[in-house]
């Protein structure tokens, strides 16, 4: 595929970008993502689970006070250093690929506002794994000049706590610590 090809989204997943275009990402822990400006808000009743439970994680946060058929709502935040410099656009615009290839996706709303003066996707919408109907919202964002970091917050969560979750969902999406510069 050409290079020009590539660098528009047009079905392809933020992982198939960088992988044709020789990207590696390398995961920063909480506190070297924290140092950036970068870190998940915990709604009351949340936990933050260890770091190192789920390697590549920066952060990851559940409500397990609404554990159900052994799933429980959660927050996970990626921060990752790119090994070059990227096109945000073009990278910004597969993220909306990963949510729609999900299975029975059923799409509520995407965006392409900034977060913090760095360029930012949002999408919200439901798919269906494993049996269970989840809800998701995810914001990916590219912080950083000259090295540029890729950020990814997704919170998940079973399709019929939505209303239960509105403000808790709103907390973690709404905190995501503005980057500095």
């Amino acid at each position: 595929m050409a290079d020009t090809e590539v660098q528009h989204s047009g079905g392809t997943t933020v992982a198939q970008f960088l992988s044709v275009n020789g990207i590696e990402v390398q995961a920063l822990g909480h506190d070297d993502a924290a140092q950036l400006g970068i870190v998940a808000a915990v709604p009351a009743g949340w936990q933050t689970l260890p770091e190192g439970r789920f390697p590549g994680a920066t952060s990851v946060l559940v409500e397990p006070g609404l554990v159900e058929n052994g799933f429980a709502p959660n927050a996970v935040l990626l921060v990752g250093r790119l090994s070059a410099p990227v096109d945000s656009t073009s990278l910004l615009d597969c993220s909306f690929t990963d949510a729609r290839v999900m299975p029975g996706w059923n799409e509520g709303v995407s965006n392409a506002e900034n977060l913090g003066g760095w360029p930012a996707r949002f999408i919200r919408g439901s798919f269906t794994a494993e049996q269970l109907e989840l809800a998701v919202t995810t914001r990916y964002a590219v912080v950083g000049s000259p090295e540029q970091y890729l950020v990814q917050l997704t919170v998940t969560f079973l399709a019929h706590h939505a209303d239960r979750l509105e403000f808790d969902v709103a907390v973690i999406n709404d905190g995501l610590i503005q980057p500095v510069r």
